[in-house]
């Protein structure tokens, strides 16, 4: 089950639902940073190939079992 947050909301250890160019990827969010345009945030899949990117403040991101 996936519920809709803001992106200022994400938190370490959020579950995040990311599309990628290799498909959707559920990441495990190691680091969130606040910054003044949005949030940059790292995180690792189920393989734990590390994902890097970022969204700016107001938009939706998915995030499964919050």
């Amino acid at each position: 089950m996936t519920n809709e947050v803001l992106a200022e909301d994400l938190q370490p250890g959020d579950l995040l639902e990311l599309s990628t160019e290799l498909g959707t990827q559920i990441l495990r969010l190691t680091d969130v940073e606040r910054r003044t345009q949005g949030i940059k945030f790292m995180g690792r899949n189920h393989q734990g190939v590390l994902y890097s990117s970022g969204m700016k403040y107001g938009e939706l991101a998915r995030c499964v079992r919050r």
